[in-house]
């Protein structure tokens, strides 16, 4: 870089300033205290009645909205019957940091006061926690299912039903979750409101498939939208010594018609494609039947007859002499 002579005359002109020097211990100190006063101002102090969000990160049951009760209480866990009033958010919020570092490794915790009250809905069915949650103004359906612990494997997010306040089960509205979860299409998730009911039926179809016979693990294995007949084997243990691989019955119904037909899966492993293998739906079932008459069973036979002559030997070599 070209010499300047400009930048020496500034160093030297001005010895306490950013160029060349470290500020004044002055000003370093003004601008600590600047620094801890926009701390401080951000940090509410709390009192009854106040709404407060406590956000856990990437714990959703441990990040709730609490209302600040009567006697100054919270209820939330590790850290009730004691008054949280008149302490601020950070103040808070490193308390509960503590507390949760008994349990949680690391936690990262956020504790802020609600400008606007959350919204009370019910939410009932095949969720994990069903019953009444609070949410923030505006939030989405799928926020309301997490703060709900999330739906079961039996929910049916085809057809979610919403019952607006003050009205019965004949106005009842219906969504389709599942569409949205694809899509990412926004306008497909409803809005709601305050004493809203949300309830998630159950799925009439099985979202398992059932694998029986000449497997290590007969019984019903979960499903979710399809998998090959090669992954679900292989779910179940794989296949017992005594399968029959090129004699296995896959009964399904696709598009609401039974299909019941032998799949020779031996020829499609023989030949490397097992990528071409039929998928399975949930409610499907598989059958792997065994060999008539396998190598071991073979072996297990003519050692029983080898015994059978020789016992038949020893004695008639007695009844001789």
């Amino acid at each position: 870089m070209a010499y300047n002579p400009s930048m020496k005359n500034l160093r030297n002109a001005h010895p306490g300033s950013m160029i060349g020097n470290p500020l004044p211990r002055t000003i370093r100190f003004l601008m600590a205290l600047f620094l801890l006063g926009a701390a401080f101002a951000q940090a509410t102090v709390i009192k009854s009645g106040m709404m407060l969000n406590i956000v856990v990160k990437n714990d959703k049951d441990l990040s709730q909205i609490v209302r600040v009760n009567d006697n100054g209480t919270i209820d939330y866990p590790l850290y009730q019957d004691i008054s949280v009033v008149d302490k601020t958010t950070s103040e808070l919020q490193d308390i509960l940091t503590y507390k949760l570092a008994k349990v949680v490794e690391s936690p990262m915790v956020l504790v802020s006061v609600m400008t606007e009250n959350p919204i009370t809905l019910y939410i009932l069915g095949q969720v994990k926690k069903p019953g009444l949650v609070m949410v923030p103004p505006k939030s989405s359906l799928q926020e309301v299912l997490l703060a709900a612990g999330g739906s079961v494997e039996t929910a049916d997010l085809n057809r979610v039903k919403i019952v607006h306040k003050n009205q019965g089960d004949e106005n009842a509205s219906y969504y389709d979750l599942q569409k949205f979860l694809n899509s990412g299409d926004l306008t497909l998730l409803p809005s709601l409101m305050d004493g809203d009911r949300i309830i998630l039926l159950s799925s009439k179809k099985s979202k398992y498939v059932k694998i029986l016979g000449s497997v290590q693990k007969p019984g019903f294995y979960p499903i979710g939208e399809s998998a090959s007949v090669f992954d679900m084997l292989y779910l179940a243990g794989g296949p017992a010594t005594d399968a029959n691989m090129s004699k296995v019955r896959i009964i399904s119904s696709p598009g609401g018609q039974k299909a019941d037909f032998l799949l020779d899966m031996q020829k499609f492993i023989d030949d490397g494609k097992t990528d071409d293998l039929p998928l399975l739906s949930e409610g499907d079932m598989m059958i792997v039947y065994a060999k008539t008459i396998t190598w071991t069973k073979t072996l297990e036979m003519t050692r029983d007859i080898v015994a059978l002559l020789t016992a038949w030997f020893v004695i008639s070599s007695v009844l001789k002499k």
